[in-house]
């Protein structure tokens, strides 16, 4: 795959993402430092784009369709493969998205910003309704600013698609 069509396909994809960001973004992760705000953050996303809803779903089939392409999720490890789909900018309203699928543990980091991710089943053929991210089955997860952990998923792999208030990520050694 040529990186000319892989940039298209970035490009068309956050097309696609836009009107979710721009809500992310009105919602104003990074002002969500208590549990009951990012709760309401959640279940506004959850109305908007219900996880289990169609658009959602079609986003998730994109998505799955795009890391057995090559286009997604093209570095990393076995367990922990990942890609950045953008960069901060005035298109993704000055969120950053990537994306990874994940099976088990990934990187300590730290959310200065606060980190709000959608979590889809990886495999569905394969599926047997036990994955969870953070404890989470497929869905909405908000990460407060300010918080750190280890991103892990159990029960089977999951594609994570999240997005950090300008980017904000520290890597750290502890989670």
């Amino acid at each position: 795959m040529t990186d000319r069509i892989r940039a298209a396909q970035l490009d068309a994809l956050v097309r696609e993402l836009h009107p979710m960001l721009a809500a992310i973004a009105e919602l104003r992760p990074d002002t969500r430092t208590s549990p009951d705000a990012s709760n309401a953050l959640v279940a506004t996303l959850e109305t908007k784009f219900p996880a289990g809803g169609t658009a959602m779903q079609a986003l998730g089939d994109l998505l799955r369709r795009g890391v057995a392409d090559g286009w997604l999720c093209d570095r990393g490890e076995p367990h922990a493969r990942f890609c950045r789909v953008a960069k901060p900018s005035a298109e993704t309203c000055d969120l950053s998205v990537d994306l990874v699928r994940l099976d088990g543990a990934g990187t300590a980091h730290v959310h200065p910003r606060g980190e709000v991710t959608l979590g889809f089943i990886a495999d569905p053929g394969r599926s047997r309704g036990t994955e969870r991210f953070e404890g989470q089955p497929p869905g909405w997860v908000m990460c407060r600013p300010g918080s750190a952990h280890v991103p892990t998923t159990t029960g089977g792999p999951m594609l994570l698609l999240y997005v950090l208030p300008g980017g904000a990520l520290v890597w750290s050694q502890a989670g």
